[in-house]
């Protein structure tokens, strides 16, 4: 083997050695997803490349919901939408998703389009089933590492496996999966030996006497009030009455109202701030209240909260985000990671004046 080629399928095995690596959280949980996704991932070389197909079964989620809610310290509701996202980016229930990763190290780029017909689903029957969807970028030629998810029909029989053409010069390449492990035997230990609870020493018994009668108080002799005589007749002096108060004539005097303070005028970068810090806290009242009032006739209020909550971004939001300005526009680009998977996303959002104030249009 020459040196050039050597490096470079070492290299190609380093990466697919990374790509493999899950960083622990919960221990008992990560070790289910590790058994779980060890019996669903399998790796083929080609023609200067390797690629290598993970199936994500329904059985995964649980475990790596799990997990990530103790590692992010998620609250309870915040890890019944990680698990909602996870779920529905992945149509558990609803189609069988694989990951298709390609790293292609030589001179010429590898080619398996189109996709729709250069890839199929070969279940226990023998009949091939093509992708219901994919991710466009498989169908370009590929260079360097390309992954993207392929979506086919749900698969109840879990006895298939993947043909892929145009990773070899001739022929299909063929992508089987071991069955998933069992779980580990649980050992059951024998409970300890209560320890003998210690008797306290026995205490002295003090008898106390309490009379059943007690004495009468002595009888209090009332005092006699003592009445002094002031040897003459006592006059009270009457002050004069005052003088009469003139009449004054009412005048009705209503007070001037107030008036109200105007609201502040917000420009782009401060309504985006509450706009973003709304989506980040899940306030999608908060966020809709910002729109301008075209967008409100465009959207309702309930659709508008499905879109801007549903699906992964918001989740991604949370974890962290870049914010770039061009004019009065704002791009938010957060970073989607899903199990092994790490794109960017972004969303822009743009601005228009109402009332002399900033107003998203959506």
């Amino acid at each position: 083997m020459n040196a050039p080629l050597g490096k470079k399928i070492l290299l190609a095995l380093a990466l697919s050695a990374g790509m493999f690596f899950l960083p622990s959280a919960s221990a008992d949980d990560r070790t289910d997803a590790y058994g779980i996704l060890d019996g669903w991932t399998s790796v083929r070389w080609g023609e200067d490349n390797i690629a290598w197909v993970v199936h994500y079964p329904e059985e995964l989620v649980d475990p790596w919901v799990r997990s990530e809610a103790e590692r992010q310290k998620l609250r309870p509701e915040q890890a019944e939408e990680l698990r909602r996202s996870f779920a529905g980016e992945l149509r558990i229930g609803s189609a069988t998703a694989v990951l298709l990763s390609i790293y292609s190290y030589g001179a010429s780029p590898v080619n398996i389009a189109p996709l729709a017909d250069n890839i199929a689903l070969i279940n226990s029957s023998g009949d091939r089933v093509p992708p219901m969807v994919f991710e466009k970028k498989l169908d370009s030629p590929i260079s360097g590492l390309v992954q993207g998810f392929v979506f086919f029909p749900l698969q109840r029989d879990k006895n298939f496996r993947l043909a892929v053409k145009g990773l070899l010069p001739s022929g299909e390449t063929n992508f089987s999966f071991a069955s998933a492990p069992a779980p580990a035997p649980i050992i059951a230990t024998a409970p300890a030996e209560p320890k003998p609870r210690q008797q306290k020493p026995a205490e002295k018994e003090v008898v106390v006497k309490i009379p059943t009668k007690q004495p009468a108080a002595p009888p209090v002799k009332p005092e006699e009030p003592v009445f002094e005589d002031p040897g003459e007749t006592f006059q009270p002096t009457v002050p004069p009455p005052p003088p009469p108060v003139p009449e004054i004539p009412s005048v009705d005097v209503t007070p001037a109202a107030a008036p109200e303070p105007e609201e502040p005028k917000l420009g782009p970068r401060q309504v985006f701030e509450i706009y973003l810090k709304a989506w980040i806290d899940g306030d999608a009242d908060k966020m809709y209240s910002l729109l301008s009032t075209e967008s409100k006739g465009r959207i309702s209020k309930e659709n508008f909260a499905k879109e801007v909550m549903s699906g992964g971004f918001r989740n991604a939001l949370r974890s962290g985000h870049k914010v770039t300005w061009t004019g009065d526009a704002a791009k938010v680009t957060v970073a989607r990671k899903l199990l092994f998977v790490r794109t960017l996303e972004s969303r822009q959002v743009k601005f228009t004046e109402e009332d002399g104030s900033a107003r998203v249009s959506w």
